[in-house]
C-alpha cells in the first residue's frame, strides 16, 4: 500500500534528520530557565516552575528537549508554563497535573516558520521518532509549527487542549499526524490548520473540534501517503464560525487534497454546530478529468445543529453515506 510508503519516508527522514544526540537530564537542567527535579528511580522529571528551555547551539530548534529514552515520565506542574518542545524516542509519557494551568508553549509570533526560513512540517511542539508517545491532562499553545507528530511512531492524545490564539493563517499548528493505532480520547482543538490527519488508521473519540479560521477538523491528504487508512471516530462535535474556505474549500469538514488514495471516515455520532461549514471537499491537481481520490464510509447518528449546505469540489469520488440521529440517510444536497 501507499500509506507504507509514507512510513518508509517518514523513518528515512527520521534517521537522517531526526535522530540527533539526546541531550541528558543533565543537560536540561542547565537549559532550562525554571526549576526541575530529576527521580531517577521513577525515571520521572518534573517541570515545578515555568521557564524555557534553550540549546543555543541548535539554532531556530533551540527550544527542543531531545528527551533520553532513560526518561519516561514527563511532569508538568499545575499552574506553570513550559516554553519548550519535546521529541522523544522511546516510550514516554508526559502529563500536566492540572489540564488548563499546565502548559507546553510556543510563541505569539504569527508564521514563524516561514519568518524563521524553515519548512513547518520539519518542526513539532512534540514529535515521536519511535516507541510511544503519551500526552495526557495539559494544554499545548501557540506551537512554533505543527502540535503533534509520529514519525512511524504511536501517538495517544488523552483529556488535553490544543489551541492556536493568534488567529488567522500561516502557522501551520496542525494538530496530529501520527502513525498506525494513535488514538485521541477527550481532547480539544481550536488550532488554524489540519487537525486530524487521517495518513494513517486513528482512532478519535469524544472530542470537539473549533473550527477558527484556516481550520480543516479532518484531513484526508496532501500526497499518495495516506492511500488505505481508516478515520474512526465516534462522539465528534464540530463548533465555529469558520474554517478554511479558499480555494473554494467552502469551510469543509473533510478535505482531501492532491495525491492519488482512498481514504475510509467512519464516524459515529457527530454534531455540527458551524453555519459556515461544508461536509466534503476533494480537490486535485490534474486537469486531465482523471478523479484520483475517494472517499468511503459512513457517518451515521449526524446532527446538524447548523449548517448552511453539502458541497462537493466534485473532483473525487464522494461514497461517504450519511444518516441522522434516527437511521434516514442524509441527502447530499441538503
Amino acid at each position: 500500500m501507499k500509506r507504507s510508503n509514507y512510513t518508509y519516508t517518514s523513518v528515512v527522514f527520521m534517521l537522517f534528520f531526526g535522530l540527533t544526540q539526546a541531550q541528558s537530564v543533565a543537560d536540561l537542567q542547565k537549559k532550562y530557565s525554571g526549576r526541575l527535579s530529576w527521580n531517577a528511580s521513577k525515571k520521572e522529571l518534573k517541570f515545578e516552575t515555568s521557564g524555557a528551555i534553550n540549546f543555543e547551539d541548535k539554532g531556530t530548534k533551540s527550544f527542543i528537549w531531545d528527551v533520553p529514552v532513560e526518561v519516561k515520565n514527563i511532569v508538568i506542574s499545575g499552574n506553570t508554563t513550559v516554553n519548550g518542545g519535546f521529541h522523544t524516542k522511546g516510550d514516554c509519557i508526559i502529563m500536566g497535573e492540572d489540564r488548563k494551568t499546565s502548559v507546553v508553549y510556543g510563541t505569539d509570533i504569527q508564521s514563524w516558520p516561514q519568518k524563521n526560513k524553515i519548512k513547518a512540517a520539519t518542526i513539532s511542539s512534540f514529535e515521536a521518532h519511535g516507541g510511544v508517545l503519551t500526552l495526557q491532562n495539559m494544554t499545548s499553545l501557540n506551537p512554533r509549527s505543527f502540535h503533534v507528530r509520529g514519525l512511524g511512531a504511536v501517538v495517544h492524545l488523552k483529556d488535553a487542549d490544543f489551541i492556536d490564539t493568534r488567529g488567522g493563517s500561516g502557522n501551520h499548528s496542525d494538530g496530529i499526524a501520527a502513525g498506525d493505532g494513535s488514538t485521541v480520547d477527550n481532547c480539544y482543538f481550536e488550532t488554524g490548520d489540519d487537525v486530524i490527519k487521517v495518513y494513517n488508521d486513528i482512532t478519535v473519540t469524544n472530542t470537539t473540534i473549533n473550527m477558527i479560521q484556516n481550520a480543516v477538523p479532518i484531513q484526508l491528504g496532501w500526497g499518495d501517503y495516506p492511500d488505505g487508512a481508516v478515520g474512526t471516530f465516534k462522539n465528534l462535535t464540530i463548533i465555529g464560525n469558520s474554517g478554511r474556505g479558499n480555494p473554494g474549500g467552502s469551510n469543509a469538514i473533510i478535505t482531501g487534497r492532491s495525491g492519488k488514495y482512498t481514504v475510509t471516515i467512519n464516524i459515529d455520532g457527530l454534531t455540527i454546530d458551524n453555519p459556515t461549514a461544508s461536509i466534503v471537499n476533494l480537490f486535485d491537481d490534474k486537469n486531465d478529468g482523471v478523479l484520483e481520490k475517494t472517499l468511503k464510509g459512513t457517518l451515521k447518528n449526524v446532527d446538524i445543529k447548523n449548517i448552511k449546505r453539502y458541497t462537493n469540489q466534485l473532483k473525487g469520488n464522494d461514497e461517504l453515506q450519511l444518516f441522522d440521529t434516527k437511521g434516514k440517510p442524509i441527502s447530499k444536497n441538503f
